[in-house]
């Protein structure tokens, strides 16, 4: 077979090695020469953070970049990890709804039709669901986060910033790799991914994992395990390249899950209703005289409710790239199905106050087109059309409440449809100096429904639309080949929404932010460095507080966050490397007088009620002050083979999950290792890991709602052994 251009390789001798926090390679030889200590240099790496290709210290954007390996040697194997290797984010589940915040920017909200704050974008396609927006990272080529609002080139819901998650593109050259990991609580984690050409112009690949394991929390009443696993998936993509100008690459994905890790909680400090023995169904003849149990600590639950979290979803996406010369046409086809079954016990005790189950049903898709300019010239710009068609709905939302059952207690669902255009250039003002301008204009056009027979709410539908110009503009100095520094004005929009869950037809408005950054870039031998200064100014936060099985969503705050980012990596030799995140985030609620707080204990004479708070001048909910991840990778040559060692530390601030500061997480650190070798050729590895070493209490969400203050903790102690095999 006669290789195409785009599939002949030049032949050389390169140990690559990526830094995690930085997304930098150090490439550490060169053409079959000997390496010298004074060539161990960090190179850069193309990111595609402005939606075309280009080298991460001219982008004038605060970006966190890792390779799938980087990741994996981290410990990092779900998304909901990933804030452990990317300061000022953090990754927190809702009852199984993905809420990320990045730099103090998040939401509190999660419903039908309620997207997060922080855009999530998988092979070009767009995320809006919040359910299955936690997944397993089998087949991960890269994944950049994008700090800041990316509302120019990303669009609606990007306040926060973006993850953009690349999977494996297939090879021509056969390529095939399987992977296998045990550790504690039976957690057993198979993965195969393959590639293959079938001819000179089409090539296929396949991915496929399997991930199961016992759980650590226990319901006392049974003595079952809640949030034990079984999740698969997998992928299957087809490439065809009929010249060397136009590539097409077709992708379906599917995942189940069976996953009860969102089950496991308990009560944040005792606060629950059933502590109250003049609640209705707190009395003898429900726990037959005993002391109710309410658990506080780590690992254990009481409940009388069935439990359980499984989703079944379907993907696919159509990428067609088209090479015209000086400008590159390129098409993302997208659509997403997913099915949702949630059962939750909300008093968390053995008595039957408020247990319920819902069902979410999800389908969208979305279209964009972009044109970008890739030949000589001091213009570079790239345009774009956007479309996006969501209908999330929740068919049923069953209760139990003081002991009667209702199903269903409402059902309610809201639909979206979105129209975008954006521009974006940059234009060399000298050979140094940069401008770049650009702006996005949209229309959301929201639809709710809602009713509830257990309420006597007719079936009601309303519609709204919203309209949004989102700007930025950016000048950009060289100071020299491999330095920048740079001056930006970006805005963010989240559109607005309907309050769908409290059968209301009076939209919420949309959140704005505003964002003001300065920062530095560099990569000059064996150092790199990013530096960022950030101000946001912070309207409209779309607020909800829990009211028996809904919620009430309003606009009720204003906030100012500012801070400081810093990524410092070092090649020490051609074997050792260390890099350092720092993110220092300071937030502030200016106007919040009706805040919503869960106060009381629950006992006799403390009732647990919901009360409205003045937050004025409290800390933004999910967003420490500090965060950091320092991490080192060395390896050795040990009996005909390497040995590999990755170590790295995550720390994180005190910080609190509501915002009248009531409920929070004390400072703590998570500690991963592993252990590695490989023979010469690679062709097989063994390893062995410890996730979260010291074994640290930490909890990852505090969930207020009528029945009790519920909390989930972090994953204890894990280690094991994994075996990979090559061919």
């Amino acid at each position: 077979m006669t290789n195409t251009p785009r599939q002949t390789r030049i032949a050389r001798t390169v140990a690559s090695f990526r830094l995690p926090s930085l997304g930098y390679t150090l490439a550490l030889a060169a053409l079959s020469q000997p390496l010298l200590a004074a060539e161990v240099v960090i190179e850069e790496v193309v990111v595609t953070a402005q939606k075309r290709a280009e080298r991460n210290v001219d982008v004038p954007i605060s970006i966190d970049s890792s390779t799938g390996e980087e990741l994996a040697n981290a410990g990092i194997t779900n998304t909901q990890d990933l804030a452990q290797t990317v300061p000022g984010l953090r990754l927190d589940l809702s009852g199984g709804f993905s809420q990320p915040t990045l730099r103090g920017v998040g939401s509190s909200v999660a419903g039908p039709g309620l997207s997060a704050s922080v855009a999530t974008y998988v092979d070009g396609i767009y995320r809006s669901s919040a359910l299955t927006g936690a997944f397993e990272m089998s087949d991960i080529a890269s994944v950049q986060v994008l700090k800041g609002p990316q509302g120019t080139l990303f669009g609606r819901n990007a306040t926060g910033g973006a993850i953009i998650v690349t999977t494996e593109t297939p090879t021509y050259e056969p390529d095939a790799e399987l992977k296998y990991a045990y550790g504690r609580y039976n957690d057993s984690r198979l993965q195969v991914r393959g590639s293959t050409g079938l001819s000179d112009t089409v090539a296929v690949g396949m991915a496929a994992y399997l991930h199961e394991n016992d759980g650590f929390v226990t319901n006392t009443a049974n003595g079952e395990k809640v949030d034990s696993m079984n999740n698969w998936g997998g992928r299957l993509k087809g490439l065809y390249e009929p010249t060397d100008a136009l590539s097409v690459l077709l992708t379906y994905a599917h995942s189940e899950r069976d996953d009860g890790s969102p089950n496991g909680l308990n009560a944040y400090e005792g606060r629950a209703v059933a502590n109250d023995p003049s609640h209705p169904s707190v009395d003898p003849v429900h726990n037959d005289g005993d002391p109710i149990t309410i658990h506080t600590r780590r690992g254990k639950i009481s409940s009388d409710a069935p439990l359980g979290f499984t989703s079944e979803s379907d993907d696919i996406a159509l990428k067609v790239e088209w090479d015209l010369g000086d400008l590159v046409f390129t098409s993302y086809t997208g659509y997403h199905d997913e099915v949702v079954v949630y059962e939750q016990d909300y008093d968390v005790t053995t008595l039957p106050i408020f247990h319920g189950k819902f069902q979410v049903d999800d389908d969208s898709f979305s279209q964009e087109f972009n044109l970008t300019s890739t030949g000589p010239g001091p213009l570079q710009w790239v345009a774009g059309l956007y479309y996006f068609e969501n209908d999330n709905q929740f068919p049923f939302f069953n209760l139990v409440a003081t002991g009667f059952e209702v199903a269903p207690a409402f059902a309610n669902g809201q639909k979206t449809k979105s129209w975008a255009a954006f521009l974006d250039g940059s234009y060399d003002l000298t050979d140094r100096l940069t401008l770049t301008l650009g702006g996005r204009y949209s229309v959301d056009k929201m639809t709710v429904n809602f009713e509830s027979a257990a309420n006597g709410v007719p079936y009601t539908e309303a519609d709204e639309q919203f309209e949004d110009f989102s700007p930025r503009a950016v000048l950009r100095y060289s100071l020299d080949e491999n330095s920048s520094v740079y001056a930006s004005v970006t805005r963010g929009y989240k559109s607005g929404v309907f309050n769908a869950a409290g059968f209301s037809t009076v939209p919420v408005e949309p959140e704005e932010i505003t964002a003001y950054e300065i920062g530095y870039k560099t990569q000059t031998g064996q150092w790199s460095a990013d530096v960022a200064g950030f101000y946001y100014d912070y309207a409209e936060l779309q607020v909800n507080r829990f009211v028996d099985a809904g919620s009430i969503l309003v606009n009720a705050a204003e906030a100012t966050i500012y801070g400081l980012d810093t990524q410092i990596g070092y090649a020490a030799t051609a074997d050792l490397r260390f890099d350092l995140g720092l993110a220092y985030t300071h937030s502030e609620y200016d106007d919040f007088e009706n805040a919503p707080a869960y106060v009381g204990t629950g006992f006799p004479g403390d009732p647990y009620v919901t009360a409205d708070v003045d937050a004025t001048g409290n800390e933004l909910l999910r967003t420490p002050e500090v965060t950091a991840n320092v991490s080192m990778q060395y390896q050795h040559p040990v009996a005909s083979g390497m040995a590999r060692f990755n170590a790295s530390y995550y720390y994180s601030s005190k910080f609190y999950f509501d915002a009248a500061n009531d409920t929070h997480q004390d400072a703590y650190g998570l500690l991963n290792v592993r252990l590695s070798w490989a023979p010469q050729d690679e062709r097989y590895e063994i390893a062995v890991y410890a996730n979260n070493v010291t074994d640290e209490e930490y909890l990852v969400q505090v969930l207020a709602q009528s029945a009790a203050m519920l909390q989930q903790y972090g994953t204890p102690a894990t280690y094991g052994v994994e075996f990979t095999l090559r061919f």
